[in-house]
């Protein structure tokens, strides 16, 4: 199965990014927007998982957020994947990565590469999806519809769970289900 590692959001954050993406209007042809209750912040990305492996990616969940205690995170401006070409991912962003989320993503790729994933290869730049342009969209009007709202404040909110998702790729989009909950500094 498909899986992911993620923080959730509260109803807040998400009424804001709705608000965001509302901003946006003159964008909704070219850009597939992500349902608030869908979006997430990433920690890992594991794709297909086996079913015998499951129950150890929950336990890496388990191990990486215990080695961390709770802590606040900032979701401020926009921007896009990748940062030149056609425009791929539209992006709200965390304009300062607090050091206990970099902790947390830290030991969860040593827990998942310790169980025989690869290594993410990327830097780790943690965002928020809001939407995936469509075939023939205008970087440019993209770009700048982009800059034009770069200085707009989702929140800030307390993050105090790693959440395991199975994703399941469909044609109207993926649909998430919970696996697994993981409070952070809670010792399993």
């Amino acid at each position: 199965m498909r899986c992911f590692v993620a923080i959730e959001l509260p109803e807040e954050i998400r009424k804001r990014l709705l608000e965001l993406q509302s901003r946006f209007g003159k964008l909704d042809r070219f850009v597939r927007w992500v349902h608030p209750d869908q979006i997430h912040l990433t920690v890992k990305f594991l794709g297909e998982v086996p079913d015998r492996q499951v129950s150890a990616v929950c336990a890496a969940a388990k191990a990486a957020a215990a080695a961390s205690r709770p802590f606040e995170v900032e979701i401020s401006g926009t921007g896009c994947f990748p940062d030149h070409g056609p425009v791929r991912v539209l992006w709200a962003g965390i304009p300062e990565l607090p050091p206990p989320l970099l902790t947390v993503q830290q030991a969860m790729e040593k827990h998942c590469v310790e169980l025989g994933f690869p290594r993410e290869t990327r830097a780790f730049r943690p965002h928020l999806t809001l939407g995936r342009t469509r075939e023939g969209a205008s970087a440019s009007m993209v770009r700048t519809a982009l800059e034009r709202e770069a200085g707009f404040v989702v929140g800030r909110f307390d993050v105090e769970a790693l959440t395991v998702f199975q994703s399941v790729l469909q044609p109207a989009g993926a649909t998430y289900s919970i696996l697994a909950h993981a409070r952070l500094g809670e010792q399993a």
